[in-house]
């Protein structure tokens, strides 16, 4: 496959999409986000498209008729009321969400986005954006902990039980969620948990030490080994966490789940 085409490729679709629906009166708004708009996209990212409809669109029938005027389709991964994945013949990706403008509020995930047509909301949108930071809660925090928990004590059952499959699945999960506490303890917003996208290669975020530690475990080849040696780690990034935010976690209580002599 030529991968330099497939850059090409995904342009000429994109120009031709917003040039059939700028022209509308009832889009209000056209912008891009993920790689494309922060800049960072290579030949095979997806097309993160967003469109910003009059309040009294219907969004469901504007994304039908959206489709339908899609030419070269392969197929429609999804299909929901508001967003679609769609994939055409050129092997673009397109990821397409429909919004009304009340449902988009300043957020840290609307600061890099690139507009490509506005009546002057998102310009705004991205000027109230651009100061905030990500706060981390404790109810966040409680969460992603307890499903660190319970994979951690899926992969000790899978992995005794002789389920290689199951076992790689709880392994994969695991090092996703540490990942992800490797991202809070800087202060990022990681994607939602199974989502490795950019926590890989070039585009991560993760250290040299980080990604050598996911490199070393992928795939797992001792499993006890493994648990140690996460168990550990994610103590450590667990302690950084509650030093940077407001939040806590009981140590005792992580040292009891994470220890398995049984």
């Amino acid at each position: 496959m030529n991968t330099e085409s497939l850059t090409e490729k995904r342009q000429k679709l994109l120009d031709k999409i917003v040039r059939n629906l700028a022209p509308n009166p009832d889009v209000l708004g056209i912008f891009l986000g993920g790689s494309l708009a922060v800049g960072n996209a290579d030949e095979f990212s997806d097309v993160d498209f967003r469109v910003v409809v009059r309040e009294n669109v219907e969004k469901s029938d504007f994304l039908s008729n959206f489709i339908r005027t899609c030419e070269n389709l392969a197929f429609i991964e999804t299909q929901a009321e508001s967003y679609a994945v769609l994939h055409f013949d050129s092997f673009v990706k397109l990821d397409v969400f429909i919004y009304h403008q009340k449902e988009l509020a300043p957020s840290i995930w609307l600061q890099k986005i690139k507009i490509l047509k506005d009546d002057g909301f998102l310009s705004n949108l991205t000027a109230q954006s651009a100061p905030l930071t990500y706060q981390l809660t404790q109810a966040e925090f409680d969460e992603v902990l307890a499903k660190f928990y319970a994979w951690f004590h899926e992969l000790y059952r899978r992995n005794a039980r002789g389920e290689q499959n199951y076992t790689e699945l709880c392994s994969l999960m695991l090092k996703n969620i540490w990942a992800n506490f490797c991202y809070m303890s800087r202060g990022l917003q990681s994607n939602s948990l199974g989502d490795w996208s950019k926590l890989e290669g070039k585009r991560s975020k993760l250290t040299e030490a980080e990604q050598a530690f996911l490199t070393k475990h992928t795939p797992v080849k001792n499993v006890e080994n493994f648990m140690t040696e996460l168990s550990d780690l994610t103590h450590t990034i667990l302690k950084k966490i509650t030093e940077k935010y407001t939040v806590k976690f009981d140590e005792s209580q992580f040292v009891d789940l994470t220890r398995f002599e049984k």
